[in-house]
């Protein structure tokens, strides 16, 4: 293993990521237990029992991904010494050589506090800081489970405004949506959103690369941590945003069914022979994602973008450009632009790759729904 890939120009097209990049318990006290006792569980890992957050696909200095096998160090300090073989033109000419693209495996024991994220393009944000997208694809949920997305319609701005300022009531205030399991919903900036207790989700985000991402939060339903992020009686409140928050939201947005209804993307079924079901979802406004469900093998071209691939559940032999790679669940990586094809012969699986779209940036760092 190297530090700096001197022989990247070898035919090297797949790299796989560390699968223990997981967030500290503190900075997501709401942490379930599925990432340590279904995705994570078959690595061989020392795992703590509750994990909130894991970043599978990073390159941000916040949490960076970590390559193995072949190079010892970051994805982002690995692109930015490969060869042009990795990223196309439009990539390095949107975004440079970073990615746009974080992307998490998130598990909720408890709800999670109620926000919002800026445009990713937002002119009076510090400089080191980007609003964002996100979305969440539903990998797993307790009965009833949902997701809070955005406020009831008929619910009046004075009336929302006194309840984030009491900090009471605000549930009443908001549209619920109960979610199942292979669900995909896009949160685009500006909107009132917290995932639900017992969610266990993919979470893809688009941001200005190199920078981190903003988090505004409008309430935290009265909770109080510790200095270890458990909860407790005599603990403190996390930090809100409430005057931060209240710049960016449209109260003349759509609401209830109709925000539902935008939010939630149906897939296109590419295949579903009744082994191996393959759809594609259009996350827009440019991220392309495809999900693989079942046994059996599956061929296509690749797309000549940088793509992200994770293993969710099962395991997969990927086939790209003649090389074989194995990966099984809770292993992610990236393939390179420059990659053309792949097969992937599947078993009990579902998997998750995506790639993002540079000449469609401009529209997805613009703004609202």
């Amino acid at each position: 293993m190297t530090r700096f890939p001197a022989l990247i120009n070898m035919g090297l097209r797949f790299l796989k990521f560390r699968p223990d990049n997981f967030t500290a318990h503190v900075r997501t006290p709401w942490a379930g237990t599925r990432i340590a006792r279904a995705l994570k569980a078959g690595l061989g890992l020392d795992l703590p029992p509750y994990i909130g957050e894991s970043w599978e696909f990073s390159t941000s200095a916040e949490l960076p991904s970590y390559c193995t096998d072949v190079y010892d160090g970051t994805f982002a300090d690995f692109l930015r010494h490969a060869d042009d073989t990795w990223l196309s033109d439009a990539h390095r000419e949107a975004w440079g050589k970073q990615s746009p693209l974080l992307v998490k495996y998130i598990d909720a024991a408890y709800d999670l506090s109620l926000q919002l994220h800026p445009p990713i393009e937002t002119a009076d944000m510090p400089n080191n800081l980007s609003g964002k997208w996100e979305s969440w694809l539903i990998l797993a949920n307790d009965p009833q489970a949902g997701i809070f997305l955005g406020i009831k319609p008929g619910v009046t701005k004075s009336e929302f405004l006194q309840a984030v300022r009491s900090k009471c009531c605000i549930k009443q205030l908001l549209h619920f949506v109960p979610v199942h399991a292979g669900e995909l919903y896009i949160i685009p900036p500006c909107t009132i959103h917290a995932l639900g207790a017992g969610i266990c989700a993919l979470e893809p985000q688009l941001m200005q690369p190199g920078k981190i991402a903003v988090s505004y939060r409008l309430h935290d339903w009265n909770r109080l941590y510790d200095e270890h992020g458990n909860l407790t009686e005599t603990g403190k409140p996390r930090p809100l945003h409430i005057d931060e928050s209240l710049r960016f939201i449209d109260f003349d947005a759509p609401r209830g069914e109709e925000l539902e209804k935008r939010c939630r993307i149906l897939p296109n079924i590419l295949l579903d022979n009744g082994h191996l079901r393959v759809a594609e979802f259009s996350q827009r406004p440019c991220l392309i994602a495809r999900v693989l469900t079942g046994s059996g093998i599956w061929e296509d071209d690749l797309p000549g973008e940088l793509t992200f691939i994770s293993v969710m559940q099962g395991h997969a032999e990927l086939t790209i450009d003649g090389t074989v790679h194995a990966m099984k669940t809770g292993e992610s990586g990236a393939i390179a632009a420059s990659a053309q094809t792949i097969k992937i012969d599947a078993v009990g699986a579902k998997l998750y790759m995506a790639h993002c779209l540079p000449h469609h940036y401009t529209e997805c760092a613009a703004g609202h729904l």
